[in-house]
């Protein structure tokens, strides 16, 4: 891929009116909370992200939402870019032959109501019960959550409720984006501004125009490669589909970022700071991420709600529950011992507006099954 040098403006402030995260069809209907091109931020954490620990939160740019030209692009790159650790790319590829074996691993994990382990690997008790703990403090008034984790060196990992239909929100664009340039390589090169913005701010209006433009072929074409229905691309934004099914289209898409072309681009750096990542905020500091997050705050407020509210029916297409509101996160971290590649899916609202005011939900179980992890090594 022909890297495109970026060019430094000053940081242009952006509207907090977006576009939708639901269906291409009801896009302009629908409030955009799985889109951060208008989070309120600051460009004061750039010269210290690398100092500050994997738990603390880093402030990032923002670009204009506009369908932007080379020239308008707002900074080089954010804080988390240029902060983020290097990984040994090598070792990286040298687990992309072990992804047919991964996947038939992952078709076999337990769609078990509570946490399984599969694989050989065992991970220390008192780190199951960490996890365990998290996922009960995320379901105590009733919400669903559904994970599924693989470590690739030693292809082993949990998994809890990893069948149950849930609303992919804006993770969707992680692979779709993907895909989209493993079948038309030269699409970079006109519309790059639009893969970035709907990678690291998830801007929806960058990310429905590729989609409108290159249909749902190139992500029909990955789901048959690892074994997904094909109606997960046939709506921009899925929903009623598995964190399995995810994890599974996660590991075409990292043999696809650590391809010989793709592992140094800009399009895999952009991975590095994708919009409101628990896990990028949790571990991007400390170790390298490449994630995308989704979220939808489920009310008009932008802010966090009882989950005993009546949802506005626009957020709902028809269901009375609150199934379209989630906080959810997916990617690959590069721990110093070997990758682990996760998804998790929630039904959580989330808001990520005014500067982060509100905690990610998923802060504790990011940082608990990375500890996890850890454990399957040790």
């Amino acid at each position: 891929m022909k890297i495109r040098p970026i060019i430094l403006t000053a940081i242009i402030a952006a509207s907090l009116a977006l576009g939708s995260c639901g269906d291409s069809e009801d896009s302009s209907s629908k409030a955009d909370t799985s889109s951060a091109a208008d989070t309120a931020v600051t460009n004061t954490a750039a010269s210290s992200a690398a100092e500050e620990s994997a738990a603390e939160p880093v402030s990032e740019p923002e670009l204009e939402p506009v369908n932007s030209t080379a020239e308008e692009i707002v900074d080089d790159e954010s804080a988390f870019m240029k902060a983020a650790p290097a990984y040994d790319t090598e070792k990286a590829k040298s687990y992309i032959s072990a992804m047919p074996q991964i996947r038939e691993l992952l078709t076999g994990a337990k769609a078990d109501s509570k946490l399984t382990s599969f694989g050989k690997a065992t991970a220390p008790e008192d780190a199951v019960k960490k996890v365990k703990d998290e996922i009960a403090k995320l379901t105590a008034d009733g919400h669903k959550v559904s994970l599924i984790m693989i470590d690739l060196e030693t292809q082993s990992g949990v998994a809890y409720r990893p069948d149950i239909p849930m609303c992919t929100q804006s993770t969707i664009k992680a692979v779709y984006l993907g895909s989209v340039l493993d079948s038309h390589p030269e699409a970079y090169q006109e519309h790059w501004i639009d893969f970035r913005k709907a990678i690291v701010n998830s801007n929806n209006d960058s990310y429905l125009k590729l989609y409108e433009l290159y249909g749902k072929e190139p992500l029909e074409k990955w789901c048959e490669e690892v074994g997904v229905d094909k109606g997960f691309a046939a709506s921009s934004f899925p929903r009623k589909y598995s964190a399995k099914d995810m994890m599974k289209l996660w590991t075409k898409l990292y043999c696809f970022l650590n391809s010989d072309e793709m592992q140094h681009s800009e399009f895999a750096s952009y991975y590095a700071d994708s919009a409101c990542s628990a896990t990028k905020m949790m571990l991007g500091t400390k170790y390298p991420v490449q994630t995308k997050a989704g979220w939808e705050s489920g009310k008009d407020t932008w802010k966090n709600y009882d989950p005993r509210d009546t949802v506005p029916d626009k957020y709902c297409d028809g269901d009375p529950t609150n199934d379209e509101s989630a906080t959810n996160d997916t990617g690959v971290v590069y721990t110093d011992g070997g990758p682990y590649i996760f998804v998790i899916y929630t039904d959580i609202p989330f808001s990520v507006y005014y500067d982060y005011i509100d905690p990610n939900p998923l802060n504790g179980l990011v940082v608990a099954l990375n500890e996890l992890q850890q454990g399957l090594r040790a």
